[in-house]
């Protein structure tokens, strides 16, 4: 925490990575180890995998322009509490279904949309409204602190959901938990309170609006070379977290779940350092440098998964989610210094609806072919295409001095029109990481 902030930021600093970790905690629990088992279980193909990541992601990309006008003219406090509860309530269904003995595949994909919709809700109004609860020399800190809180949930809720799974409850009880997560997250919400105005957007029909933020994208060059960046790496590595469950089980060998709960609590303990190192290095390299540190880390290190055997991938792994939590928390602080509050949410919504849009191709078209050729090769040719890009961006704009020092976003007018350069994430939530 920063020494000139305010007692309130500092507070509010604490609930949301307090409140956001918490939720991480059910995630890595239910979201991302007990639905794919779910899946895995019941259909033991890749391509279900595949199609279960991609029911998330079509979500992301059905509402998330929408959902950044929304987000520009309502309460943001209101808004992201209902995403929250949205998702409690979905999980709590799914749970219910088989504690009663009445699930089906289908639900698994219902769950998944429903998450990845108002998860685009709960994210880009989680990012909009730190500005108005954090200080401005607040943000690299939380936004690092939120990466660091993300790696250790993913750390203890694997370990907690493989026992869970095994023991403790099974698939219902984990579902069950992380509904209880999503609500310990809005309380955290609730607790915040406001150190400035948040300004108001002008009112204009939809489309119009919708124009403004896409237009702030377009007419920023390094914005306009990460999006188009993101969506290449997305493409590539999307089928890499679709079966990583059954890359775990068929190619490493390790096919007891408390142990798979085991294999991804150590790599993502790894991966702590990353979001514990993540304001460190944008002070030292400056914020777009940062992001591509992490891309390079996330792609070498997923490469190199798909060539380690055994256990011995719990290193690679670690070092490809610590390079995702650098990304994220590089790309999300730079994304709130340079564009206008009024805009933030349609600009965040936006660029992660584009960046999103290889995913589901990718989640889908890498199930079958994990299912055809093998699962290692997915994982080697995606690390190194996210490696030649991230090689790519060094040339352009994201390469160059620290684009983030101009006019502080707490400080900019509804009216400005800044021309501060705005990357958003290499990599969208594909290695278990949801985007910041």
């Amino acid at each position: 925490m920063t020494a000139g902030s305010r007692p309130d930021g500092r507070r509010n600093l604490r609930l949301i990575v307090v409140g956001q970790g918490v939720s991480y905690l059910g995630d890595y629990l239910a979201f991302f180890l007990a639905l794919p088992v779910f899946v895995r279980d019941r259909t033991g193909s890749a391509g279900s995998l595949g199609l279960l990541a991609a029911a998330e992601t079509a979500a992301v990309l059905v509402f998330g322009l929408l959902a950044g006008v929304l987000l520009d003219r309502i309460r943001l406090r209101m808004a992201i509490v209902f995403a929250d509860l949205s998702r409690a309530l979905a999980f709590g269904l799914l749970a219910v279904a088989v504690v009663l003995e009445v699930e089906a595949t289908w639900m698994a994909f219902a769950v998944a949309f429903v998450v990845g919709s108002m998860g685009t809700v709960f994210d880009a109004g989680l990012q909009t409204h730190m500005l108005t609860v954090l200080d401005d020399d607040q943000l690299p800190v939380a936004n690092g602190g939120i990466e660091s809180a993300r790696n250790l949930a993913m750390t203890l809720g694997f370990v907690a959901g493989g026992i869970v799974i095994s023991v403790g409850g099974g698939i219902a009880g984990a579902f069950a938990l992380d509904a209880a997560t999503y609500l310990v997250s809005v309380v955290a919400i609730l607790g915040l309170k406001e150190l400035r105005p948040r300004p108001r957007a002008p009112r204009e029909p939809v489309f119009r609006s919708l124009s403004s933020g896409l237009g702030h994208l377009w007419s920023n060059r390094p914005l306009r070379w990460a999006t188009g960046a993101a969506v290449v790496i997305n493409l590539a590595f999307a089928p890499l977290a679709a079966v990583l469950t059954l890359y775990a089980k068929a190619d490493l060998g390790i096919e007891e779940d408390h142990l798979l709960g085991i294999f991804f609590a150590l790599f993502s303990a790894i991966a702590v350092v990353g979001g514990l190192s993540a304001s460190r290095l944008m002070r030292w390299f400056g914020v777009g440098r940062s992001v591509i540190i992490g891309g390079l880390l996330f792609g070498s290190g997923a490469a190199a998964a798909g060539m380690a055997e055994g256990w011995w991938a719990v290193v690679p792994s670690g070092i490809a989610t610590g390079g995702v939590a650098i990304n994220q928390a590089a790309f999300v602080t730079m994304r709130q210094r340079v564009t206008p509050r009024h805009l933030l949410g349609r600009v965040i919504s936006a660029s992660r609806t584009i960046a999103w849009m290889g995913i589901p191709i990718g989640a889908t078209l890498g199930g079958v072919l994990g299912d055809a050729v093998g699962l290692r090769p997915l994982y080697i040719g995606g690390g190194a295409i996210i490696v030649a890009v991230s090689l790519v961006m060094i040339v352009g704009p994201l390469g160059r001095p620290d684009p983030t020092s101009v006019e502080p976003a707490a400080d900019r007018s509804p009216a400005s029109d800044p021309s501060g350069e705005d990357p958003i994430s290499l990599g969208a939530d594909p290695w278990g990481l949801r985007p910041g």
